[in-house]
């Protein structure tokens, strides 16, 4: 039986589908009521973030008739009673398009009013900080052009050719007059009225996956808006020219790159994905209907609003059916990329799973099942397309796993890692509003509203309203597991199929990492790995250990054997399998708790000694990479940091370096002669000796000076990136093709001396050289901070 291993309370509760959203900052965003509650899952009890959602002005778009208010087209909106606008949908944006390269977040209420936010990373305030009023640019679109009217739905004065002059002068002034007067509190029709209504009433929102043009080196989303009326627009947000934690940047910019008329009524629910060099656009409608769209990346990223945005009808998967459409999940997976799996929820808890081949533009649709007694709420899938988890308001969960043409039913696995400590959370919650996956599939989260009906009025019911629950699918059995897989060794005190199940699945997790467009965001792989390290650590050894032979290419040896051969191979691992090495070694092997144990040291020996080489190659590689870039990119303007301190390395570790880091330091020296490398104390002013690549010592007065983990100068003391894992300080960012290498050192020709080393230009996302992890600005213990470890 599954059962949650943390929660936490919320003061609002749910009220509409997709109620929550995992951002690939670790992020967790819940829709409740009036409130947009951010929290960190590794701290669900600690600081949160807040959106609230205060009342906006009504858009100006005309004036009516009293007696048209009882017009059929004017009942919806004569009889809304909102007293307090709600949060209606949510949307993380991908990593890299905040100021301080973290993601964005898009609200919709039911207002009909889209606002997009960041992290108060700046300034030092539990509220996000809005960005972007999308709401507010799309009505001055329609102004722009009349909302698409024509010019003889303007009331104007009539005249004719045949007047007097004087009389024809004074009629174009009342025209003039009667133009501005319409444009500031135009008289309309009921029926235009309505049609104005609903162009401006957005009831989704979602952003599409990072891409690229053809010409342009920065990435680019896509933020999907649904409405009312059907159309869907579309807004292109850039990544920004620098990223900083400082600086107050200029906000994000979003184009309105087009408009589709997707449906004939409402759009309830939208997903994204992406196809080769396409992006796809899963659309649903009020009506039942459900469609396919998609567009080509390299159109997408110069389209303007004069455009058609790009966007081509794929498939009409569903035409009007009964019920509405209330979630979709789209996903193209990675080892099936010729496949493409949408999952359809409708309103009245029926569940469909189509499937398109792209080789033979076949789709298929598998049978609907009656998966919930009430409307579906949430869909997600999970491990690369192989298991489907759905939620519904009847407050059920349920997973499934396609088997040939059909979609059955399989249970949630046990909870077998036990329970966290977290703060009294009534057991009490009545119905299910959403669910999301984490970004390494260990885990999922549903927010559940509680039943009011059942909690403490004095202790429970005026504060807790709702809750978002943590459950482990890292043991869920996808059915892929090959016969020879699970003869394992049996672990005392677990079932043996539940350590298998758990062990494939966080090897399956740590290649998916291997994408390097995929952020190293491991939270829910590193609580997993620890939770059985403190029960079972040989099993722990043993995923690791599986994980390094089948990355080395070695053969099957015990953990004995492996281990001291693994510091001579360290050359052969990507930078990316380096830095997951780093993180696994560093948080699960080696935790300060276990450091401390004496009778530990000798089973840990191996580990130290692999961080320590593994580290070592890292900074060999960032030195070496540091010195490719300025000898391809030096044009007589380029100012390099770090360059002496960089060479004083090389200098002091000249045995144990590679020849090609040493020739590239020859051809630096060269060309960079002016760089002396000493450098001045910032409290005192006295010089600072390079002694030491993480700290400095001034000679007058012995202040301890953090250095740059990436250009080992010493640090300003102005605010600095922050590494969560390794606890490091950086000032200057590393270069990118530290983090594309995929051996080292790369193919050199000694013969000709011409380096055929990859592009060298300077990385604009913060990311630690050591870990890979996204760098942040340190926040105090009392506001929310990401923890992607």
């Amino acid at each position: 039986m599954a059962s949650r291993f943390q929660a936490v309370a919320l003061v609002a509760s749910p009220t509409y589908p997709n109620a929550i959203s995992w951002s690939n900052e670790n992020l967790v965003a819940v829709a409740s009521g009036h409130l947009v509650t951010i929290l960190n899952p590794a701290m669900p009890s600690g600081p949160k973030g807040l959106i609230t959602i205060p009342t906006s002005k009504p858009f100006s778009f005309g004036v009516i008739e009293r007696k048209d208010l009882l017009s059929g087209c004017m009942l919806p909106i004569c009889l809304s009673r909102d007293i307090r606008p709600c949060v209606r949908s949510i949307s993380w944006s991908p990593l890299g398009l905040a100021p301080n390269s973290g993601c964005l977040l898009a609200v919709c209420t039911t207002e009909g009013v889209v606002k997009v936010y960041h992290s108060p990373f700046r300034e030092f305030s539990s509220e996000w900080v809005e960005v972007l009023d999308v709401s507010e640019m799309l009505h001055s679109y329609f102004e722009k052009i009349r909302y698409g009217e024509s010019d003889s739905d303007i009331p104007f004065l009539e005249y004719n050719d045949d007047m007097p002059i004087s009389k024809l002068l004074i009629r174009i002034k009342d025209k003039r007059q009667n133009l501005l007067e319409y444009h500031k509190h135009p008289s309309i029709s009921a029926q235009q009225y309505a049609s104005r209504s609903a162009m401006l009433s957005s009831l989704v929102v979602s952003w599409s996956p990072m891409f690229h043009g053809d010409t342009s080196s920065k990435g680019c989303s896509i933020l999907a808006i649904g409405g009312k009326s059907g159309n869907i627009s579309f807004w292109r947000v850039h990544e920004p020219q620098c990223y900083s934690i400082t600086q107050r940047s200029k906000p994000p910019g979003a184009l309105l790159i087009g408009l589709i008329q997707a449906h004939d009524s409402w759009i309830t629910a939208i997903s994204w994905s992406k196809f080769d060099s396409q992006l796809l656009l899963s659309t649903g409608s009020s009506d039942g209907s459900v469609k396919i769209w998609r567009g080509y990346t390299d159109d997408l990223a110069k389209s303007t609003e004069d455009g058609d945005a790009a966007f081509s009808l794929l498939k009409d998967v569903i035409k009007v059916g009964l019920g509405p459409t209330s979630v979709l999940s789209l996903i193209v997976p990675e080892a099936s990329p010729q496949k493409i799996l949408l999952a359809v929820g409708k309103g009245s808890g029926s569940l469909q799973v189509w499937i398109y081949d792209t080789l033979i533009h076949k789709f298929d649709g598998i049978a609907p099942l009656s998966g919930h007694d009430q409307i579906v709420t949430g869909l997600a899938w999970a491990y690369d397309g192989h298991c489907l988890y759905s939620c519904s308001q009847d407050n059920s969960l349920n997973s499934w796993i396609i088997k040939g043409d059909s979609l059955h039913r399989v249970s949630l696995p046990p909870n077998i890692l036990g329970v966290k400590t977290f703060t009294d959370v009534p057991n009490v919650s009545d119905a299910c509003f959403g669910i999301a996956v984490s970004p390494a599939n260990l885990v999922v989260a549903v927010v559940r509203s509680f039943d009011v009906n059942l909690l403490n009025p004095m202790y429970e019911a005026r504060s807790q309203k709702a809750a978002v629950e943590f459950f482990w699918i890292g043991g869920q059995n996808l059915g892929i597991l090959k016969d020879e897989e699970s003869d394992d060794e049996n672990f005392p005190g677990f079932p043996n199929m539940d350590l298998v199940n758990f062990g494939q699945n966080i090897l399956w997790s740590l290649n998916q990492y291997e994408n390097l467009h995929k952020p190293l965001v491991l939270w829910d792989m590193i609580a997993a790995l620890s939770a059985f390290k403190d029960s079972q650590p040989n099993y722990v050894e043993q995923i690791l250990v599986k994980w390094l032979i089948s990355n080395l290419k070695f053969e099957w040896g015990p953990p004995e054997i492996i281990l001291p051969r693994v510091n001579t191979h360290l050359s052969n691992l990507t930078s990316r399998q380096l830095h997951l090495l780093n993180v696994m070694n560093r948080h699960v092997l080696l935790r300060e708790t276990e450091l401390d144990n004496n009778n530990g040291e000798q089973d840990l020996k191996f580990w130290i000694k692999i961080l320590e080489m593994s580290e070592k190659e890292l900074r060999e590689r960032l030195v070496g990479c540091s010195f490719s870039a300025t000898v391809k990119g030096y044009n007589g303007n380029l100012h390099p940091v770090g360059l002496a301190q960089m060479k004083s390395w090389v200098a002091n570790n000249e045995r144990v370096v590679k020849d090609y880091v040493k020739l590239l330091a020859s051809k630096v020296k060269k060309i960079e002669k002016r760089y002396v490398g000493e450098e001045e104390c910032s409290y005192c002013s006295s010089s600072v000796p390079f002694e030491d690549t993480e700290v400095g010592f001034c000679k007058v007065e012995n202040h301890k000076l953090a250095r740059c983990a990436v250009s080992m100068v010493v640090c300003p003391l102005t605010p600095l990136w922050f590494c969560v894992s390794c606890k490091r300080w950086v000032s200057n960012f590393a270069p990118e093709s530290l983090f594309k290498l995929t051996k080292y050192p790369p193919t050199v020709d000694f013969e000709k001396r011409s380096l055929t080393f990859q592009n060298g230009e300077i990385l604009l996302k913060p990311l630690c050289p050591f870990c890979g992890v996204l760098l942040q600005r340190l926040q105090p213990e009392f506001l929310l901070s990401t923890t992607s470890v």
